[in-house]
């Protein structure tokens, strides 16, 4: 076989490959099934009800995240755990600091940041992946 042969072998056998993977990434991915979540989403538009007034009767915990954040997404099993733990007494939710301009109100100049709120006030803060111990003791010591 010539050099130029070879060469035209080699870049098929790497399209068909690559297409074999694309082609398995896409149906896999397809055939997940979205996963029910004890999490709520927080936005500008229902922040005020959702969390300021909400933290009038129980603690709020909001995470202030990122898509792109890979230690944010890390700490989404933890508050998954959490908000599970403490259903009926807490309630935890997250808020996409890339479409909310409420994270500007906060001061939100690293992520993840979660916030304890209750009765309308910052009671307590973290910063980075935090156990899940110290956010459940944080969020019992406010009410939950």
């Amino acid at each position: 076989m010539t050099k130029l042969g070879t060469i035209i072998v080699t870049v098929i056998a790497f399209l068909i490959v690559g297409g074999l993977i694309v082609g398995l990434a896409s149906y896999k991915k397809g055939a997940v099934q979205p996963q029910a979540t004890n999490l709520k989403s927080f936005t500008d538009d229902n922040f005020q009800a959702d969390v300021v007034e909400a933290s009038k009767t129980h603690p709020i915990l909001v995470d202030f995240y990122a898509d792109w954040c890979f230690p944010c997404r890390m700490l989404d099993p933890v508050l998954e755990e959490v908000a599970k733990d403490l259903s009926g007494r807490a309630v935890v939710g997250k808020l996409d600091t890339d479409k909310n301009l409420i994270a500007r109100r906060f001061g939100i100049s690293r992520i993840p940041a979660l916030f304890i709120i209750r009765d309308g006030e910052i009671k307590d803060s973290f910063f980075g992946v935090v156990p899940k111990e110290t956010i459940v003791k944080a969020l019992k010591d406010y009410g939950g």
